[in-house]
């Protein structure tokens, strides 16, 4: 494996565009009301104003403070290390607020690393980064984005008081199979509490739709990835990877339609951490339209597993903990792991 160290790309100071804050008024009251009975109306208008205050993102006649428009439950934990998948569908989706709205969330979420994919704007991109540093400087965070995608680009977003990349490179550069999207391989050193973990997480975004050969492609990439893998580990490169991101296909599909079977079928050197989650109808990472399937997986190596067995896998189902998530962040759920580092 050849890693080019490169540091960090300086980001733009990102302009503050706050979101637009109205206070609902109720309609007037248009019967004439005596003196006695001015109480009484005093309690209705108090009960109106309540009615329309109960929607969080309906804010009140001072701004809210920060953070205090969206709140989804936290998966970090001090003595784990978090690495998430998360398809921002064209980032940003809704310019301004979809900028908001996932420093939020990445900030109430408190993962320490994000493999995320479809970045179309890389000024957004490090606003993002901006904003974050903004509102939590101490978790100093950083970001790198794969400048040899076509168009929709992959990267990450981590905490650099966690995480430290010591290299990146691109793999299958120009190759047919990988839609335009090289994927994108790191070293990472993760330290905390005088623990240590390195390892290589690949990000990747594999073709997209189902036919024929959409899946011929995604199968001979995944038998590519496989490769790469297999020949790192047998010539002395550390055995420990991730493979993250979205990889458009199910684990669950039959055998004669399964792209996956390079590493489903090695299962004395592959793990699958979202395999106990496939098939089953609540636990699906896209959510747009009618095809709701889990198509966003997160991979390791077995020496992972054999470090790590602790680790859990989950889907974040933040659409429902904020309304607006499909129509303002992506028609994707994160999915994430938790390793037991730090004990």
């Amino acid at each position: 494996m050849t890693f080019s160290a490169s540091p960090t790309r300086s980001r733009r100071t990102p302009g503050a565009k706050a979101r637009e804050v109205q206070l609902r008024h109720a309609s007037p009251f248009t019967e004439e009301i005596t003196m006695q009975y001015r109480p009484y109306r005093f309690i209705g208008l108090l009960l109106l104003l309540l009615l329309f205050s109960c929607n969080k993102r309906t804010t009140s006649p001072e701004p809210p403070p920060p953070g205090d428009l969206i709140q989804v439950t936290p998966f970090g934990e001090d003595n784990t290390l978090e690495i998430a998948t998360w398809n921002l569908e064209t980032f940003p989706k809704d310019d301004g607020d979809t900028i908001f709205d996932v420093k939020e969330i990445i900030r109430d979420l408190d993962i320490d690393i994000y493999a995320v994919q479809e970045i179309s704007d890389d000024a957004a991109f490090w606003r993002l980064v901006d904003s974050l540093n903004a509102i939590a400087p101490e978790d100093r965070y950083e970001g790198r984005l794969n400048d040899l995608a076509s168009f929709l680009k992959t990267g990450i977003i981590y905490k650099r008081a966690v995480v430290q990349v010591l290299a990146d490179t691109h793999l299958f550069v120009g190759d047919y199979d990988f839609a335009g999207r090289p994927p994108y391989a790191l070293r990472l050193k993760a330290q905390k509490n005088l623990r240590t973990f390195d390892f290589t997480l690949i990000v990747i975004h594999l073709k997209a739709f189902d036919s024929s050969e959409d899946r011929r492609r995604r199968r001979n990439a995944i038998q590519k990835l496989n490769a790469y893998i297999d020949n790192q580990v047998l010539s002395g490169a550390d055995p420990d990877f991730v493979v993250a991101g979205d990889w458009n296909d199910r684990l669950e599909d039959p055998p004669g339609s399964n792209v996956f079977g390079p590493f489903l079928d090695d299962t004395l050197h592959y793990r699958f951490l979202t395999l106990p989650l496939a098939g089953d109808p609540d636990e699906y990472s896209f959510i747009g339209g009618s095809f709701r399937s889990l198509i966003d997986h997160i991979l390791i190596t077995a020496s992972i597993d054999t470090l790590y067995p602790g680790h859990v896998t989950r889907v974040l189902k933040l659409d429902q903990e904020f309304n607006a998530y499909e129509s303002e962040v992506s028609d994707h759920r994160p999915v994430a792991s938790k390793f037991p580092v730090f004990p």
